[in-house]
């Protein structure tokens, strides 16, 4: 029994001291990541609130990493518990009912959702790394949808090692976006 407890607290301490985020940046730090071509035409350039990269002067690769790294634990992963997030304790006597294989608003409104998830996802991610990034003295500067999505879908500790390239490196040749 106290081994188990030893155990538990250890690993607690691990994960409590950062150990998933100092292993993601060790493996992000082996592979060989190239920084995209940033010189992109105005005419491809996408929306400004949407899509967008980190820069910040005098900054390291380390730093960029490390504060890209923080706040990417804010942004949703995987699936997502609708409201409400809380599900009380019940007690399961007799027959289970059989799970509902329509969501509460109907299949058009499973239709509808499914339709909407992408976009509402990338605003979310958006936003958490907008609310995140520049109160540590971060400005974002426009790009194209296209490389938006190549440096941020995939693995995360990839998309981070080449944010923080870019973050680091620089200043990207594409105008600033105000706050």
């Amino acid at each position: 029994m106290n081994k188990r407890f030893c155990l538990f607290w250890f690993s607690a301490a691990l994960l409590a001291g950062g150990a998933p985020s100092a292993f993601a940046q060790s493996v992000a730090s082996e592979t060989s990541v190239a920084t995209p071509d940033l010189n992109i035409p105005a005419s491809v350039l996408g929306d400004a609130r949407k899509y967008f990269v980190f820069h910040k002067p005098g900054v390291t690769v380390e730093q960029a990493t490390s504060d890209l790294g923080f706040c990417w634990r804010f942004l949703p992963h995987g699936f997502q518990r609708p409201i409400p997030g809380f599900v009380p304790w019940q007690r399961s006597d007799g027959v289970r009912k059989a799970p509902n294989t329509v969501g509460p608003y109907g299949l058009v409104g499973d239709v509808i959702g499914g339709i909407i998830a992408g976009p509402l996802e990338r605003s979310m991610r958006q936003s958490r790394m907008f609310r995140c990034m520049v109160p540590r003295g971060y400005a974002r500067y426009r790009t194209s949808e296209a490389l938006w999505k190549q440096i941020n879908i995939g693995d995360a500790a990839q998309a981070i090692r080449i944010q923080a390239l870019i973050a680091a490196g620089p200043v990207p040749p594409t105008p600033r976006v105000l706050p």
